[in-house]
């Protein structure tokens, strides 16, 4: 019997050709990961506002009552489909800033336009109740809708016709009370 020395160091060649391919493709990132928006927190949005008005782009995915009851300055109303089929929301060299009543259809869609496109696509993390709610504690006392304020009734002072009236005079017969019955 002859020993097969030949065939060992191929099998050692295979193995370490192998062992190099496999670590090569678990190293290297999956070619269909999923890019995600990025979430933008309310105060951080109304710093924006205040700060670099027009440096971005405002879409409101709310039907349009809820809109037109309230909306942030810049912003523009669109159906959530013509987000998604319009090319000029997902070309753009300003970030495109998607927001909603709390959040979550303005993600689903935001993840949708990220899939294919460079723009950064940023949504209101909360949505609009959170922007409501986070920046009402933040404005200025100034700014603030102050309450209400409380009008205690005016006591009325007595006027001279009335003092100069004197009181009923006391009848003479007495009357008879009640049995309480």
């Amino acid at each position: 019997m002859r020993n097969t020395t030949p065939r060992a160091p191929l099998s050692a060649a295979v193995f370490i050709l192998a062992t190099i391919l496999v670590t090569a493709v678990v190293a290297e990132p999956a070619a269909g990961s999923a890019a995600l928006p990025q979430r933008i927190s309310a105060p951080e949005l109304k710093r924006m506002l205040m700060d670099l008005p027009g440096t971005f782009e405002i879409v409101d995915i709310r039907p349009p009552a809820p809109y037109a009851d309230f909306s942030l300055p810049g912003s523009a109303n669109v159906r959530i489909a013509d987000v998604i089929a319009n090319p000029s929301y997902r070309n753009g060299n300003v970030p495109l800033v998607i927001v909603d009543r709390d959040g979550s259809l303005a993600m689903a869609v935001g993840g949708i336009l990220s899939q294919g496109t460079r723009r950064s696509i940023r949504v209101l993390h909360g949505g609009l109740e959170a922007y409501w709610n986070d920046t009402a504690a933040l404005l200025p006392s100034d700014l603030a809708p102050a309450p209400a304020p409380v009008q205690a009734p005016a006591a009325k002072a007595p006027t001279a016709a009335k003092a100069a009236v004197a009181a009923p005079a006391a009848r003479s017969t007495p009357t008879k009370s009640s049995a309480g019955c």
